[in-house]
């Protein structure tokens, strides 16, 4: 088959490229695509991607655009794709759309009873003074992936710490603001991979150890934590967890899924807190794929993967079969 790979290269290290694929992740996927023997094709996820898959027609598609701009941005690859019919890897149009809001993908799992911090979603600084918060509270973009916008200092304790940081929030994201009960207690991470059959496949679940960290972290998994601070020994694979607890995260996990309708692959965030309450904090159906031994950049996805014994083509060869099996594709 002739798959195409489509994805925003990432040129710069800044905030707003972090959810971008690395050129390094580049080579590792299309080695994975050549290796499950396919021909592999390159598409940038630009505004030029109609007319080059209007040229190209792959018979499949590794979709892991981030699109380009706007609240729905990672629905933009796969409405194309269903509009010219081609196959692809991953979640389609509405569930990205969903889950890149926040907000919206709260109110569709609490509806089916999953557990989530209360929370609001605010769009102006006025809005607050008719809202009840139980502090601490913390603030993230409503629209963002990846941590962006997300730091220790989004923490705040009272009305005056959430106004001003709201204000700089709303000012720099230019978007509405999730605030969200802050949850103490241990951060899970958990990641799903489809199968040729049958249901998706629950990996290794990833504990985030701040034990480690600089007490200034205040037990935030931001973009400092991620990047200036990042190293590999703050991450638990497998978590050290009981049996009873692995086995709930799984279930919530397969039950997320299930509702926001994930097929191929995505990873959920969890907190626990000291009660033993699971909270769910937010899900990417776009996980990173980042996976570079030399310079220590990891996602958590490819290492759950490798912890469940995959190499990093085999991983790439079951998203594909993944695909294929739900649109019944002949490799």
């Amino acid at each position: 088959m002739r798959v195409a790979l489509i994805v925003n290269t990432r040129k710069d290290e800044s905030e707003f490229e972090v959810e971008y694929d690395p050129p390094h992740t580049i080579e590792m996927i299309k080695h994975g695509i050549e290796a499950a023997g396919h021909e592999y094709l390159f598409i940038e996820g630009n505004e030029g991607v109609l007319e080059n898959l209007k040229r190209e027609r792959p018979d499949l598609v590794l979709n892991r655009s981030e699109g380009v701009r706007g609240e729905s941005r990672e629905s933009h690859v796969p409405a194309v794709l269903e509009m010219l019919g081609i196959p692809y890897v991953g979640a389609n149009v509405l569930t990205t759309a969903v889950c890149l809001n926040k907000g919206w993908t709260k109110k569709v799992l609490s509806y089916h009873g999953i557990l989530t911090p209360q929370f609001h979603i605010v769009s102006s600084l006025n809005e607050t003074n008719s809202i009840a918060f139980k502090y601490p509270v913390i603030l993230k973009p409503n629209e963002e992936g990846s941590s962006v916008g997300i730091n220790e200092d989004n923490i705040v304790h009272n009305l005056r710490q959430l106004k001003a940081k709201l204000k700089d929030m709303l000012s720099e994201y230019v978007q509405s603001i999730l605030i969200e009960q802050f949850i103490e207690g241990r951060e899970f991470s958990v990641g799903i991979l489809g199968t040729p059959k049958g249901p998706p496949e629950v990996l290794p679940i990833v504990e985030v150890d701040f034990s480690n960290m600089p007490p200034g972290v205040g037990g935030v998994l931001g973009q400092r934590a991620k990047t200036i601070l990042d190293d590999l020994s703050h991450y638990v694979c497998p978590a050290k967890v009981d049996a009873k607890t692995k086995s709930r995260l799984k279930a919530i996990t397969l039950d997320v899924c299930r509702y926001l309708e994930v097929p191929d692959f995505a990873r959920i965030d969890y907190r626990m807190d000291e009660k033993g309450r699971i909270f769910f904090l937010e899900i990417n159906p776009l996980p990173g794929m980042d996976f570079d031994l030399e310079d220590q950049d990891i996602s958590f996805f490819p290492l759950m993967a490798m912890k469940a014994g995959y190499s990093y083509d085999e991983l790439v060869r079951r998203l594909l079969e993944s695909a294929m099996r739900r649109y019944g594709l002949k490799g």
